[in-house]
């Protein structure tokens, strides 16, 4: 079987029959079209799979068999007659056993439609007990030879055999593509008792398939789909009542329904079963809330904007915090009330706790400074508190941050040294300013000090030996003002590039731990 496809799942066809035998247990048959094959060029084009359920009134009535005994019983013979012949891939058995499992259906899926007599069982490996037969004829005759003297026939009562609910159970399946017929009586065990047994022999069921040589033998409208698979329906998409799936039109499509159908908005209607994108959310939308000072009396879509008094906000004032609506609807925050606080906020709902405040004192150190030298100044300390250092005319070379730093003044004249303090609770106070005497030397009196600088002229290169046993320090190199242009540490003997400084002359400052600046005159060409 090259091409099949399950495409075309059929509305249930109902076939109740009349028997010779008349019994209330049994009621007669139910025949579905499960599939019908309508892809084209397919080997099962226009072939139908069929399934046979006896029907019952006690869901406890079990069958027990199938069966023919013309000879004995003068039942009727058994059979499945298809003349336009029957698919049957799996032509071992007549019946629903072992050999076909739904497992090989992945690799044969026409296996899943094969022709086949059974009691309840769909597949080889489905829950219940497979039938057994004595006197059917081969699965390559199932659709051409009857049986005077056979069964199918399965040992107990499985659930396979059991009416359940559905007050039936599946006596066969049948592929074919023509019309067909079956015969068979029926044994069963009334209310599931084995001791209580009823035989009945139905009238012959005679079934008409919708196609004949691929042609629909009801199509009243000629469309080419058989009036048994006729869906009627609005087919025009933009209806209200449009039906995707009809193939005969109704005449009866519907345009009144469009509308707003959402409930949210404000235009809502609660006729409208079709959206038509009108819906309006923006000119009803609002604060509901009555207590909000935002209260909007027209609005009814709250739109989550309500504010309401103790709801967080930002006064704008940045010494005041825990900003919120107050109860006249002002956003305020707290803070300090005090103007001699350094987080002064007149602004502010007071609350002296939160007053800050920073005591300003001298910076100390030394008010005539040499140029070219190093110097220490202190401002008294506070615990958790920050020092930010300006100098003008000179470098803080170290303890930036800190309330002792260390000063090296360049040029002569005039200079100044700054600090502002800001404490541990981000509060900072005045800048303190100490003036300073610069008094310029040469740099001839500057040379001493032990350490050696070579070459001098230079070019690219410098080499720089501590002498003395001294491991380490620290190197600042000043142009011919003053001014600190490079800062770097050394090690007993270093060589740093000077490539990218201007050509001229430089001072070497080099300073060591607890001892005073040495310095060093060092041409570049």
């Amino acid at each position: 079987m090259n091409n099949f496809c399950k495409i075309l799942a059929v509305s249930t066809c109902f076939i109740s029959m009349n028997f010779t035998t008349v019994n209330a247990q049994f009621t007669g048959y139910t025949v579905e079209l499960d599939t019908m094959f309508l892809e084209e060029g397919s080997d099962l084009e226009f072939f139908g799979t069929y399934r046979v359920y006896a029907n019952f009134t006690n869901q406890n009535d079990a069958i027990s068999a199938l069966f023919s005994d013309v000879a004995a019983l003068d039942t009727p013979p058994m059979f499945i007659d298809a003349p336009c012949g029957c698919h049957n891939p799996v032509s071992g058995s007549a019946i629903m056993d072992a050999t076909n499992t739904s497992v090989f259906w992945t690799t044969f899926p026409d296996w899943e439609f094969d022709t086949y007599w059974t009691i309840g069982m769909t597949s080889g490996d489905a829950v219940g007990l497979l039938p057994q037969f004595i006197g059917m004829p081969g699965g390559d005759e199932i659709c051409s030879t009857s049986t005077n003297d056979g069964t199918v026939y399965v040992l107990g009562i499985p659930p396979n055999a059991i009416a359940g609910v559905e007050l039936r159970v599946l006596i066969a399946q049948v592929t074919t593509c023509g019309d067909w017929s079956l015969q068979t009586c029926i044994q069963t065990f009334i209310n599931a008792d084995q001791t209580n047994l009823d035989q009945s022999c139905p009238n012959l069921l005679e079934v008409a398939h919708p196609y004949i040589d691929g042609e629909c033998v009801n199509d009243s409208d000629g469309d080419g789909v058989c009036d048994e698979f006729e869906i009627p329906g609005c087919s025009e998409p933009e209806a209200c009542n449009y039906e995707p799936n009809a193939t005969d039109d109704s005449m009866d499509c519907d345009y009144t329904c469009y509308g707003c159908i959402d409930e949210g908005a404000c235009n809502y209607n609660s006729i409208a079963t079709v959206d038509d994108g009108t819906c309006d959310y923006l000119s009803c939308a609002g604060c509901m809330n009555s207590m909000a000072c935002n209260f909007d009396v027209d609005a009814t879509i709250e739109d989550s904007t309500c504010i309401l008094p103790g709801d967080p906000c930002d006064d704008g004032y940045e010494n005041s915090i825990n900003d919120e609506i107050q109860p006249s609807c002002e956003c305020q925050g707290i803070g300090c009330n005090d103007p001699d606080a350094c987080n002064y906020e007149p602004n502010a709902i007071p609350n002296a706790s939160l007053c800050n405040y920073i005591t300003l004192f001298a910076i100390s150190g030394e008010g005539n400074p040499t140029a070219n030298m190093l110097f220490s100044y202190s401002y008294p300390n506070t615990s958790g508190s920050t020092y930010d250092w300006v100098s003008t005319s000179g470098d803080v070379t170290d303890g930036e941050g800190t309330s002792d730093v260390n000063v090296s003044w360049w040029g002569g004249g005039a200079g100044f040294l700054c600090v502002t303090e800001t404490n541990s609770g981000g509060c900072s106070g005045e800048e303190v300013c100490f003036s300073v005497n610069i008094s310029a030397v040469s740099i001839d009196e500057l040379e001493n000090g032990d350490f050696e600088v070579f070459p001098s002229p230079a070019s690219t290169n410098v080499n720089i030996v501590i002498q003395n046993g001294v491991q380490s320090g620290e190197l600042f190199i000043r142009d011919n003002s003053g001014r600190l242009v490079r800062r770097c540490s050394l090690q007993n003997e270093t060589t740093i590039n000077v490539s990218d400084l201007p050509r001229g002359a430089y001072l070497f400052q080099l300073n060591l731990q607890a001892e005073q600046p040495s310095y060093r005159r060092v041409i570049l060409n």
